[in-house]
């Protein structure tokens, strides 16, 4: 079930805007991009799972199990912020404005 809620949260959170952009302003292109992200994610962790055996998720657990947790948690500190910078790089314009 945890899987299900993971799937169903992470994939809503970013085609529900994709969609939303592309049906109300015309701007499909955000959508694509998120359509080809899954489309990749999707085929590499359908390699991993054939070649190995384990998901993407299992590898990062396995290795999370395997290294120091400083290294774990430095590493998805690095990750979260990078989406986080993708994030303020979409809303820098408004953030911008608001200031002026």
């Amino acid at each position: 079930m945890e899987e299900i809620i993971f799937i169903v949260t992470m994939a809503g959170g970013m085609f529900g805007p994709a969609i939303y952009i592309g049906v109300s302003s015309g701007h499909w292109h955000f959508f694509f991009t998120i359509l080809a992200f899954f489309m990749c994610f999707g085929l590499l962790e359908w390699h991993a799972v054939a070649t190995t055996g384990m998901s993407i998720s299992q590898q990062i657990w396995d290795w999370g199990e395997q290294t120091s947790a400083i290294k774990f948690w430095i590493t998805i500190g690095i990750l979260a912020m990078s989406w986080m910078s993708l994030m303020w790089h979409f809303a820098s314009k408004k953030i911008k404005k608001r200031g002026e």
